[in-house]
């Protein structure tokens, strides 16, 4: 049988108690010190003769060079961001897909379709067969292009007739389509009232700058003028608002 250990006696922790400062109040009183003397530090004299050598001639101080670090790219993705992607060749029906898509998200001109070929480089043969798809699918339409582009730049942001007619140049769109453009998207009444809101705005402002008159209907003027509005038009609803 095995023997029955005897408990070990704990002896208990002797605890000391704390003692408590009393309160004094002078321990609270914010000291005086007194200021650190502060001893002036002499500057050196200018001395020429220190910046010779010992023939007399003027020391050469050699400027430091400075090593390139090579910084390391810690993230793989950063790496591979760098480094150039390669030329994939696109198919027919690829081009056409990514075509329809670039055409449904906004109106896109012939130019723009050409341009997007061209970047990918595709054969010139599959230009004409990509465009009629483009077409036959009703992605593609220059005159609702030319609508589009005259309602948008006109509606929002106030373009006159001149400066939407030299865009639409510029994107190889024949005359005869934006006068159809501007018939059914412009209205005279309105384009008569929008010249003549902004010129309103743009005179309130010219009132608190500009003292002279003349000065003030030149400023308006161009600022109208570069908005693509006709000369004729701004110089009459220019009278109408000096005169009131």
């Amino acid at each position: 049988m095995a023997k029955k250990q005897k408990p070990l006696k704990r002896t208990p922790l002797k605890r000391t108690p704390l003692k408590r400062k009393e309160y004094n109040p002078e321990d609270f009183k914010k000291k005086e010190y007194k200021p650190l003397k502060r001893t002036p530090i002499k500057k050196k004299e200018y001395n020429p003769e220190d910046y010779k050598n010992a023939d007399g001639s003027k020391k050469e101080y050699k400027s430091k060079t400075y090593k390139k670090r090579d910084y390391k790219v810690k993230d793989y993705r950063e790496l591979k961001a760098r480094e150039p992607k390669p030329f994939v060749q696109l198919t027919v029906k690829e081009a056409f897909l990514k075509l329809a898509a670039f055409c449904a998200y906004q109106e896109r001109c012939y130019q723009e379709i050409y341009a997007k070929l061209e970047e990918w480089k595709m054969d010139e043969g599959d230009h004409y067969a990509i465009v009629t798809l483009l077409e036959e699918e009703n992605f593609l339409n220059e005159k609702r292009f030319t609508e589009s582009y005259t309602r948008g730049k006109f509606s929002y942001k106030k373009w006159g007739k001149r400066k939407i007619r030299y865009g639409l140049l510029q994107k190889n769109i024949s005359e005869k389509m934006i006068q159809d453009a501007f018939l059914s998207e412009i209205e005279n009444e309105e384009y008569f009232a929008t010249l003549t809101e902004l010129l309103e705005k743009k005179w309130s402002d010219l009132l608190e700058k500009e003292d002279d008159n003349f000065k003030r209907k030149q400023k308006a003027t161009n600022y109208a003028l570069q908005k693509g509005y006709e000369n004729e038009l701004i110089r009459e609803i220019l009278e109408d608002i000096s005169r009131n």
